[in-house]
């Protein structure tokens, strides 16, 4: 297994920030160029399992772009998205992902990705052979995972564990490999090709469920982004949920926290906090102390003794 290796763009000055992180992105994915603002705040790490690479991308606004390589390939790359939206763009097709799903790119085909602020994504990289044992490969390019299926939550929980225990990578036995690659075949059996984006969301309560994690989710973002004035949004709100957007979204997101809490997996407060949609973890755990009359951490402790 190859050494654990890490880059930030924090360590770089300002203005030298987009070029530096360009250069790390190229090397860790040949072909990949990446277009950024100057003063991207991004992080890079990687490492690898034999022949199975994995990384973890944590990038604010951005888009990257691919060209298609057969250097050393075939491989896939399998985009496991832990906190944002992305979407893939290839030919005339654009595939949108969100929170817990996947897209799946194959390194011999051109590609980009359109990556919102806030991100994180966790990558596994592999030869396709690997996936298809042999037998004849179908087109993996573009297709799409979804989070509620079983088969692709068990993979997204294995490299979550895998993230976790980051700082052992040099006692994993070297099956780990195979099992990763077991896990991601059982995912891509539930493969969906999708020509166009998801569907619309059916309405502005429905929207900010999908993006909660968003820390700009707000009044004005979900009219912007269903072509609804405020106020048809806050009528929504208060005819679907007798709340007001602001409450509802705020109630939403200390309720998944509480499931992350009680999950006892190891995230600290601040990954939690980040997770749900709040840029600071002093304020979330003051918005939580308000709302359960305890901090994050007195039920988290509770939640595991219970």
């Amino acid at each position: 297994m190859t050494a654990f290796a890490h880059f930030s763009t924090r360590l770089v000055p300002i203005q030298c920030r987009h070029i530096a992180w360009q250069q790390v992105v190229a090397d860790a994915f040949p072909g990949m160029t990446t277009h950024a603002p100057e003063g991207i705040r991004a992080e890079l790490a990687h490492w690898s399992l034999g022949s199975v690479g994995l990384a973890r991308a944590l990038s604010d606004r951005a888009q990257v772009s691919r060209i298609g390589t057969e250097d050393a390939g075939p491989h896939l790359l399998l985009h496991l998205l832990r906190r944002g939206t992305m979407v893939m763009r290839h030919g005339d097709q654009h595939i949108k992902a969100g929170p817990g799903d996947i897209l799946i790119a194959d390194d011999r085909r051109d590609y980009a990705f359109d990556i919102s602020r806030c991100n994180d994504c966790m990558i596994l990289q592999f030869p396709v052979a690997l996936l298809t044992c042999g037998t004849p490969s179908q087109d993996w390019h573009g297709q799409w995972l979804p989070s509620h299926d079983p088969q692709v939550g068990l993979l997204f929980h294995l490299l979550q564990g895998l993230w976790l225990q980051r700082e052992k990578f040099d006692e994993l036995d070297e099956d780990t490999s195979a099992l990763l690659i077991d896990a991601a075949r059982m995912a891509c059996r539930r493969a969906v090709k999708q020509d166009s984006p998801a569907l619309p969301l059916s309405s502005p309560v429905d929207f900010a469920l999908a993006h909660l994690d968003h820390p700009d989710l707000s009044t004005a973002l979900i009219g912007t982004a269903l072509n609804l004035s405020e106020r048809t949004v806050q009528k929504s709100f208060f005819r679907h949920v007798g709340q007001t957007p602001t409450s509802f979204i705020m109630t939403k997101r200390l309720e998944r926290a509480c499931a992350m809490l009680a999950a006892g997996d190891g995230r600290t407060i601040t990954d939690i906090a980040f997770e749900v949609g709040y840029n600071d973890s002093a304020f979330f755990t003051r918005c939580f102390r308000r709302h359960y009359g305890a901090s994050p951490s007195q039920w988290r402790h509770r939640s595991l003794l219970s």
